[in-house]
């Protein structure tokens, strides 16, 4: 966005006017933004991705041990 900021466009094989949308995706903020705070958190315990596994909705799910 040349003013700054994130937008969704409709169009993204039309390279000279991808024509982008006045509208914020819901899963940008809930999703996106998510997994940038935990993967680049400078806070080494704040979640282990040995122990932890991200589903599509940024929500971290235990990794449970494989069965005997």
């Amino acid at each position: 966005v040349p003013t700054g900021g994130y937008t969704s466009i409709n169009n993204v094989r039309d390279l000279a006017n991808p024509n982008p949308r006045d509208k914020m995706e819901s899963f940008f903020l809930g999703e996106t933004l998510k997994y940038f705070y935990l993967l680049f958190s400078e806070d080494p315990k704040l979640i282990s991705l040995d122990k932890y596994v991200f589903n599509t909705e940024a929500h971290p799910l235990p990794i449970w041990p494989q069965a005997e």
